[in-house]
């Protein structure tokens, strides 16, 4: 499959290609099949076009191959037209036949709906586990490399890189209070290539993110915005898209960057282009930023800074899609705690498109202590995928617990077990509520303890 340059579409396999049209197609093919299946029976025996009096039921073998693939609209579809050639080939309508092969199409459509139902709900459970697991791999090599910077650099550089990112944004703070800064997105990557320049010697780094109004297309110089360090050459965005680094980088979602015969980075190599690396930021499966290394010093131009470099990236841009999502929703503003919101907006997200639920379990307290001895004890007891976080409010503390791709159950049986681990018995005795993402609003009153209807 071809790639443009500025409409990207993924490579598929034949396999993916012939299945994309069977269930684009779902309609056509169900016609096709059946109008095959009555020109076939036709051919056989023209009073039993529908091979309805034959030693096998091959209108049952028809329907269950349409219905098991496509569904119960295709199911009836068939039977629809099936029931019309009866009608019309038959001296008299066949309806012991039809009935037997509507109640099977009724089964068929059923076990089709809850065997789709468990592959979506896998898949969901899957890639939710796969993206989170993905985020803790950023944060742990975040983490490996501030240790190794910090052995290398503790004269020079004291603070090591995941406590700068950390302060810096920390420090964007001063910039969601500043009313006269239009491109906030922008200016929180200004402080990123300033921290790159520092850190890794980039002397010349630019920064290709997506407009927020037109984040459902490709990175592209119709919708792309860019920021450059303070020694950078300013381009067109014409120019840098259509530098052939950058246009790969984007089509293939992965770094690519000026390398040698070995395949090892070199800025000696005749590269017969602008920039010597592009390193892409991916999250669904699209790249929503793009950094593009202009000039570096011969001896930092290596794999392992540009693996450094492209995992802080990714880390990077997680905690700022963190910060522009929560600007526009207000769904749990009484929760200061903005990772656990960004959990929850992730699973809405889920929730909203997929009718996947999750579960809220909130522990309501009067007493302080209390609250926090049970806060201690649930983080120790926390599964893998669990949140927690506690709140005050109107003199009452809110420890709220999130399970994600739950249901009730799950958190109930969560409460016994907290319970039996708890020593203390009046530690056991607390109010505690479920609620799923379909009750966000009475959350929110329960939070508040707002009574009004």
């Amino acid at each position: 499959m071809r790639i443009s340059r500025h409409n990207r579409v993924k490579e598929r396999t034949l396999l993916e290609n012939i299945l994309k049209i069977l269930h684009d197609y779902a309609y056509a093919e169900t016609l096709i099949i059946v109008s095959f299946y009555l020109i076939i029976g036709y051919l056989i025996n023209p009073d039993d076009v529908c091979m309805l009096h034959g030693q096998i039921s091959y209108i049952l073998i028809l329907l269950t191959i349409i219905t098991l693939f496509h569904g119960f609209e295709n199911g009836m579809l068939a039977l629809g037209i099936l029931a019309f050639a009866i009608w019309f080939f038959y001296p008299s309508f066949e309806y012991v036949e039809f009935l037997v092969a509507l109640m099977m199409t009724m089964i068929f459509s059923e076990f089709h709906y809850y065997w789709t139902q468990k592959i979506k709900a896998a898949e969901i459970n899957a890639n939710y586990r796969g993206e989170k697991l993905d985020e803790l791999s950023r944060a742990f090599y975040s983490l490996k490399i501030s240790h190794d910077q910090l052995e290398k650099n503790y004269v020079i550089k004291p603070m090591s890189i995941r406590n700068s990112i950390e302060y810096i944004i920390n420090s964007n703070r001063e910039i969601d209070n500043d009313a006269t800064i239009e491109d906030k997105y922008g200016e929180y990557f200004k402080r990123f290539l300033g921290l790159l320049e520092k850190s890794f010697s980039v002397n010349s780094v630019l920064m290709l993110y997506r407009d927020q109004e037109d984040s459902a297309k490709f990175l592209n110089a119709q919708n792309a915005n860019v920021v450059y360090s303070s020694k950078a050459n300013k381009y067109d965005l014409e120019t840098i898209f259509e530098d052939y680094l950058v246009d790969k980088a984007i089509g293939r979602s992965s770094a690519i960057y000026i390398s040698d015969t070995q395949g090892e980075p070199s800025v000696n190599v005749d590269k017969g282009s602008h920039f010597i690396a592009a390193l892409p930021s991916v999250r669904h499966n699209q790249v929503d930023e793009l950094l593009v290394i202009e000039m570096m010093p011969f001896m930092s131009f290596n794999r392992e800074n540009l693996t450094s470099i492209s995992i802080l990236l990714e880390y990077f841009s997680i905690q700022i899609n963190q910060k522009i999502q929560l600007q526009e929703v207000h769904d749990l503003d009484i929760i200061p705690d903005e990772v656990f919101k960004f959990e929850y907006l992730r699973l809405k997200h889920l929730y909203t498109k997929y009718k996947v639920n999750s579960v809220f379990l909130v522990l309501r307290l009067d007493n302080e202590l209390q609250a926090t001895r049970i806060y201690e004890r649930i983080k120790k007891m926390l599964r893998s995928l669990d949140m927690v976080t506690m709140i005050e409010n109107n003199e009452l503390y809110y420890i709220t617990l999130l399970f994600p791709l739950h249901d009730n159950a799950a958190a109930l049986g969560y409460l016994n077990r907290l319970r039996g681990a708890l020593r203390e018995e009046r530690d056991r005795e607390f109010e505690f509520m479920t609620f799923d993402f379909s009750k966000i609003k009475l959350l929110n009153k329960y939070y508040r303890e707002d009574y009004d209807r």
